[in-house]
């Protein structure tokens, strides 16, 4: 039996995450009866975060820790499925024939062999050519390698896997088969009070009021009608280190250039709007600063 507690704030402390103790617990969970983990949510929701501190933390604390390695696959549509499991390198292959010196192996077969885990950042926007070679590796935990062998995973392989909501430009919806051997974990938003701490960390300043103003900037961009896509706790961070770095901090004209700066690449706007993007944040920021709070 796992003891949640103690791996949840283990995993807090060594890799100095804030919140996401019921995340955390699930995620432990489902690691624990060894199924694999899909983590979905929008972007800057601390999916990657997440899912890097998992991985680490149980392929450096499994049965065999000194073999156990963390690999990564960041997923495109030009990920192939050789990129994937391997290749044979055709001069090594023309000098020895199909041998084990003359392949090449990728992160898949590496993670099966030598335990530990496989993270897969973006997996929907990995083809679906190259999401079936995934397939038997997943289901019974076996890789054939065409005139080379079959490999037999490690019994401590596991994979980690993100993905972002399907509304996302650039994803594709995984395959069926695919999809149902993982076990799915959403990411939301935190709430205001872990990310005014979030914030504080990562822009490391000491400043409440700096952190709870981009904060509440942030959260308003995505309760504003007009934005599509409001932007995430990454924005707040970015302007928090901006407005930090001003002699004035309680300028309006600064947190105004701070904002613009810091959340122009981070929100999409709705379709047809006669405001620029430049217009809205500066209304946003305007209206939180005029708020009796931060007077």
């Amino acid at each position: 039996m796992v003891d949640m507690t103690s791996v949840i704030n283990e995993i807090k402390e060594k890799f100095k995450i804030i919140g996401r103790t019921e995340e955390l617990k699930q995620i432990i969970l489902a690691h624990a009866v060894g199924k694999n983990i899909l983590l979905e949510g929008n972007v800057g929701v601390g999916k990657t975060t997440l899912a890097k501190a998992i991985a680490e933390y149980y392929s450096t604390n499994g049965s065999d820790s000194s073999n156990s390695t963390f690999y990564r696959v960041d997923c495109s549509e030009e990920l192939l499925p050789h990129n994937l499991v391997g290749y044979f390198e055709p001069p090594l292959v023309i000098a020895k024939g199909y041998e084990e010196d003359s392949y090449k192996y990728g992160p898949l077969a590496l993670a099966m062999i030598n335990g530990g885990c496989l993270f897969i950042n973006e997996i929907n926007r990995m083809p679906e050519n190259t999401q079936n070679s995934l397939l038997t590796a997943l289901d019974e935990g076996i890789l054939k390698i065409p005139k080379l062998k079959t490999i037999k995973a490690h019994k401590d392989f596991f994979v980690v896997a993100t993905q972002n909501p399907a509304a996302h430009v650039g994803v594709t919806v995984l395959g069926e088969a695919l999809i149902d051997r993982f076990v799915w974990i959403n990411l939301d938003y935190q709430s205001p009070e872990e990310e005014i701490q979030i914030i504080k960390q990562e822009a490391k300043i000491d400043s409440e009021k700096i952190a709870k103003i981009s904060q509440s900037i942030i959260q308003t961009t995505r309760e504003t009608v007009s934005i599509r896509r409001g932007s995430s706790i990454r924005g707040a961070i970015d302007l928090a280190t901006l407005i930090s770095q001003y002699d004035n901090s309680d300028n309006s004209s600064n947190w105004v250039e701070a904002a613009v700066m810091a959340l122009y690449n981070k929100i999409e706007l709705e379709d047809g709007l006669t405001q620029s993007k430049k217009e809205i944040i500066t209304s946003i920021v305007l209206a939180v600063l005029n708020k009796s709070d931060f007077q």
